[in-house]
C-alpha cells in the first residue's frame, strides 16, 4: 500500500503542494485532483519517490525508505520529466526504456522482439508523439510493467491528452486488474463524469474517501481548501524543471543491487527468447 502522509513541496518561489494524505491499494485506481499542472507534477514526483517531499512522508508497504518507494515505483508521462520526447521515434523509446531495465544485459529483452510480442511492430518507426494517445499510454504502462519490482504505477495528468476519458481510465484499470494487481495514482485537474472509484484532493488530509465538490475553490473539510487554478498554457517552457529544479537524470533514474537482480523474475519477452532458444 502507498501511504503519503501530510506530503508538501515547496518550490522556489511558491508552495507547490499543501499538506495533502492519501493511500492507494495494489488492485484499484486512485485519481488525485490537482491544479495547476506544476502541482500535479510536483505530487507525482513526491508519490513515486523521484523528489523527496519537503515535509511529511511517503511510504510504500512497511518501509518508509524513499529508495524502496523508488524501487517499486514508475512515474509515467510526467511533463517536462520523462514524457516520450518528440525527436524520439517508437522503437528508440522502446530501446531506452529496455535498457533501463535492472540486471545483465543478456537477460533484458530486445526491442524488436518486445514490440511485436505486444503489437508495437507497425508502429516502430513512427514518432512517439505523433502516437494515438491512449495507444502511446498503453506503450508506457507495459514498458513499466517490463520491471518485476514495480507495484505502484504514478501517472501525471492522463487527462491533457487529446482523448476520451474512458480511453486512459480502462487502461488503468486493465493494469489494476491484472494478475499483477498494480496500485494505480493518476494526477488528473479534474474527476471524469462517471467515475465512481477512489478520489484525493491536493490540499487534503483526510485519508477515508469522500464524495466530491463541484467548485474547484470550495472548502472540502474543516481543514482543506483547494487553491484557485492557474491556466496551464500560462507556464513558460521549462518552468517545471526551474521551478522544481530538477536535476532530471537522477530525478529518474531507478537504483539497483546485484544481489536483487539475482531474484527478478524474468520478463514475459525473457521468457519468449529463452523458449526461442531452446
Amino acid at each position: 500500500m502507498l501511504i503519503a502522509d501530510s506530503v508538501t513541496v515547496k518550490g522556489r518561489h511558491d508552495q507547490l503542494v499543501p499538506p495533502t494524505s492519501l493511500h492507494a491499494t495494489r488492485g484499484e485506481v486512485r485519481l488525485v485532483v490537482a491544479d495547476p499542472q506544476i502541482s500535479r507534477t510536483a505530487l507525482a514526483l513526491a508519490l513515486s519517490g523521484r523528489m523527496k517531499p519537503t515535509t511529511g512522508t511517503v511510504s510504500w508497504g512497511h518501509a518508509d525508505s524513499l529508495k524502496t518507494l523508488r524501487q517499486h515505483s514508475a512515474l509515467l508521462d510526467s511533463p517536462e520529466v520523462n514524457e516520450p520526447e518528440s525527436h524520439m521515434k517508437v522503437r528508440d523509446l522502446v530501446a531506452e526504456d529496455l535498457a533501463l531495465l535492472p540486471g545483465p544485459i543478456w537477460r533484458k529483452p530486445r526491442a524488436k522482439k518486445w514490440m511485436a510480442l505486444h503489437g508495437f511492430d507497425d508502429v516502430a518507426a513512427s514518432w512517439a508523439d505523433a502516437l494515438d494517445p491512449a495507444r502511446r499510454l498503453e506503450l508506457q504502462l507495459l514498458l513499466a510493467a517490463e520491471d518485476s519490482r514495480v507495484e505502484l504505477l504514478v501517472l501525471d495528468s492522463p487527462d491533457r491528452h487529446d482523448m476520451q476519458d474512458e480511453a486512459w481510465l480502462d487502461l488503468l484499470l486493465e493494469f489494476a486488474e491484472s494478475h499483477r494487481e498494480f496500485a494505480v495514482v493518476a494526477t488528473v485537474s479534474d474527476i471524469p463524469y462517471d467515475w465512481d472509484g477512489p478520489v484525493s484532493y491536493l490540499g487534503s488530509t483526510v485519508l477515508e474517501d469522500f464524495e466530491p465538490v463541484a467548485p474547484a475553490t470550495q472548502l472540502l473539510g474543516d481543514d482543506t481548501t483547494v487553491q484557485e487554478p492557474v491556466a496551464d498554457d500560462a507556464l513558460p517552457e521549462g518552468f517545471v524543471q526551474e521551478e522544481l529544479d530538477l536535476d532530471l537524470p537522477e530525478a529518474v533514474e531507478q537504483e539497483t543491487t546485484t544481489e536483487e537482480d539475482d531474484d527478478l523474475e524474468p520478463t514475459v519477452a525473457e521468457a519468449s527468447d529463452v523458449k526461442d532458444e531452446r
